[in-house]
């Protein structure tokens, strides 16, 4: 496999509440929020990695210090192979020319009192890339790329008068309109109609094709992980319980909760018979007081006594895939034993 273009090294992110009514009462402190404990992922040159899991995973801190826009509490970012964990200033500036964000929510990720043209045309001068010039053709050149036409009409527009699906195009073009090497694209298309979600995700796959550009996808939907991404990672409480290739880890997952996330997803239910049905347990999960031992140990249908004294580690459970799971080897096996109702 080529050189990771970039890296999340054993990143921890620690987040120190302030005192709250409990705490004062008590006279105890409040735990800290551990968002991401010893995450690792490698994202590789004109690839997608999707990062899959709950609200409270982690998963959207995991890219938000991808792209620096928060610094981890432990562990390293690498760029090219080089640690840009503590870069500032000019090195910081071009680090986020290289790796841009999409944002779930594309109503705010624009401003309102600038057209799309001024949006757009906004990181270009910022970073120097166009001549002033050059702005307007470069931003119409943009919108024809994410498809939104006439070109001309669009970039004279505001925000309040575009859709929902044309303004995330509009997040995307203004992503892209750097040439970045790497987007990090958290939820991109969950806030849209299911009827237009197909083609923002065809569109951002199209883009890769044609330029070589590498996604970390995040996403809470498996089948979007799936259609969208090379491989995939499954996030539960901060931490990376299973990844592997996008196909074979779904058709055989190593991690008891990423077989029931597979099938509590509507794709499932919709072709299973009720007798194979399951729904995930819902017990509620929190990133204060992670559990001892595996921290989905709480929800698992297959924990032992084992599963609640000791930490699995992330190891080999068959060819470039790697499981956080004691039994993952039975797991593939025998799958699921648990009772239905």
């Amino acid at each position: 496999m080529t050189t990771p273009i970039l890296q999340l090294d054993r990143l921890r992110m620690v987040y120190n509440i302030g005192p709250g009514l409990v705490s004062r009462l008590t006279g105890r402190a409040d735990p800290p929020i551990v968002a991401a404990d010893d995450v690792s992922l490698s994202l590789y040159p004109g690839q997608t990695l999707a990062v899959v899991g709950e609200s409270g995973s982690g998963k959207t801190t995991a890219g938000r210090m991808a792209t620096l826009q928060e610094r981890p509490s432990a562990g390293h970012v690498r760029y090219d192979g080089q640690d840009v964990t503590h870069i500032t200033g000019a090195a910081l500036k071009s680090f986020r020319a290289k790796v841009q964000m999409i944002f779930q929510n594309p109503y705010d990720a624009l401003n309102p009192r600038l057209t799309v043209g001024q949006s757009l045309a906004e990181p270009l001068r910022l970073h120097g890339l166009v001549p002033r010039s050059g702005l307007r053709q470069a931003v119409l050149e943009m919108l024809e790329a994410v498809e939104l036409r006439p070109a001309e009409s669009f970039a004279d527009s505001f925000p309040s008068e575009l859709s929902g699906g044309q303004l995330q195009r509009i997040a995307i073009a203004r992503a892209l309109i750097i040439k970045p090497r790497v987007v990090i694209a958290d939820e991109p298309v969950s806030m849209l109609d299911v009827s237009i979600r197909s083609g923002v995700m065809n569109l951002m796959r199209d883009i890769q094709r044609k330029t070589g550009l590498t996604y970390l996808y995040i996403t809470h939907d498996l089948s979007v992980a799936r259609y969208m991404a090379d491989r995939i990672a499954v996030m539960y409480l901060g931490a990376v319980l299973e990844e592997g290739r996008a196909e074979t880890l779904i058709a055989n997952a190593a991690h008891p909760y990423t077989r029931l996330l597979i099938r509590a997803a509507p794709e499932h239910r919709a072709s299973a018979g009720k007798r194979s049905r399951i729904r995930l347990p819902s017990d509620a999960a929190s990133q204060v007081g992670v559990p001892s031992g595996c921290r989905f140990h709480p929800r698992c249908p297959l924990a032992q006594p084992v599963c609640r004294e000791k930490v699995p580690a992330l190891g080999i459970v068959g060819t470039d895939r790697v499981a956080a799971c004691h039994f993952a080897k039975d797991v593939q096996v025998n799958g699921l034993s648990v009772s239905l109702d």
